[in-house]
């Protein structure tokens, strides 16, 4: 097995457990957690967007450590604050102890899901880094459609400790595990900045206009993404959907985005970053308008759009910085990039829900007005990056 194919692996499995034991933890487990805890299911998500705001405030913190030391120095303190967070969870009998268990998963998320990841490989890979970010998303793809099945189970059949515990012990005996063993390959030599990559200073990331740009085309693009993910079951019932058939359609997201992960690597280097951005920025906004044309007869087309855009979220978030930046201090700008959109996706699903209470159409076609927002931005980005072209190219002697 090549070693871009091993580092695809041991990421990937990583980053399932991650993420079935962070951000997928919520939607089984919350009602049964806060009944137990005596409080209101709301105080439980309130922990939860704590998690969120530390995993965006860390972010470019873990960033920089991985450029300057590696994944294999920081992946595993994720691992273990994942264990601490979830054992304090598991535990937990008072509010107190709910908050201070989702601050410690927020750790570990920072230091151990996409972002650590997406950085710990382009250490490795550099400019070639975008195959094996797609073959990571995989294996995330299927986080939903096991976890939340897995979950429901075992609270049943045990109780909401143990369910919260198996991922504390998957953490234990294989996050970690195989988060240890990252090969230690010494890290690509930087470049020299090509003419249309900004060189900024090599000790500090300067915040630019493009910086900016960035920022706030993906806290669009997560607005939409995440809220309507986290609430789509609600959301469906509201625009008309029995509840039956809410729950059908909801259980086509995660095969959809697994699908649209499967082409990605599939297709290889016909789907450029900047296609896979265009594509996951305009299908909501596309499944949206099904809805507006054909109602409740469109919902099963719109899940699938939504989820392609959910599939695709990740390689774009991944890809397009690298594409425009480089290599040189990925995993410290990606942290700034990422900040003020991971802030918008920590209160996402509550406005939209407030939205949504009030007028459904409304509610869609503010993700949907989102989603083109990015789609526009995105559009600049092409335009200035096909002027940084066409003046290197002009300035390329023949």
């Amino acid at each position: 097995m090549k070693p871009s194919s091993r580092l695809t692996a041991r990421l990937g499995v990583s980053q399932f457990i991650g993420w079935s034991s962070g951000f997928y933890l919520p939607a089984i487990l919350a009602v049964p957690i806060s009944e137990s805890l005596g409080i209101a299911t709301e105080t439980f998500f309130w922990a939860f967007t704590v998690a969120l705001l530390v995993a965006a405030f860390l972010g470019p913190r873990v960033g920089k450590a991985i450029d300057r030391l590696g994944g294999r120095r920081v992946l595993p303190f994720g691992s273990i604050a994942f264990i601490l967070g979830l054992s304090t969870l598991a535990a937990s009998t008072s509010v107190q102890m709910l908050f201070a268990a989702w601050v410690l998963i927020g750790i570990g998320a920072a230091m151990g899901n996409y972002d650590a990841a997406f950085a710990t490989v382009v250490t490795f890979f550099g400019d070639e880094s975008n195959k094996i970010i797609a073959g990571i998303t995989v294996f995330v793809g299927l986080s939903s459609t096991i976890s939340w099945p897995l979950n429901a189970w075992v609270t049943e059949n045990f109780s909401w400790q143990w369910a919260v515990m198996v991922w504390a012990f998957a953490h234990l005996l294989i996050s970690l595990p195989l988060n240890l063993t990252i090969p230690r390959l010494e890290p690509r030599p930087a470049a020299e900045p090509a003419p249309e990559t900004p060189a900024g200073n090599k000790r500090r990331i300067r915040i630019d206009l493009l910086i900016v740009v960035f920022a706030v085309m993906f806290a669009l693009e997560g607005f939409m993404v995440a809220s309507v993910n986290t609430i789509l079951p609600f959301l469906l019932t509201e625009l008309g959907a029995s509840i039956g058939a809410a729950l059908f359609a909801a259980a086509i997201l995660g095969p959809s985005q697994v699908l649209a992960r499967v082409l990605l690597v599939a297709l290889g280097k016909m789907m450029t970053p900047m296609r896979v951005a265009g594509l996951a920025m305009l299908a909501h906004p596309l499944g949206v308008v099904l809805v507006l044309v054909f109602g409740v007869d469109a919902l099963i087309p719109f899940v699938i759009l939504q989820g392609i855009a959910v599939g695709l979220d990740p390689f774009i978030r991944g890809t397009l910085p690298l594409l425009f930046f480089g290599p040189e201090q990925f995993g410290e700008r990606q942290g700034y990039i990422m900040m003020f959109s991971k802030i918008v996706v920590a209160f996402s699903p509550l406005l939209l829900t407030v939205i949504v209470l009030r007028n459904p159409i409304a509610g869609i076609l503010t993700t949907m007005s989102m989603g083109l927002a990015a789609f526009l931005l995105l559009m600049g980005l092409a335009a200035l990056r096909s002027r940084r072209e066409l003046v290197q190219s002009s300035s390329t002697p023949d």
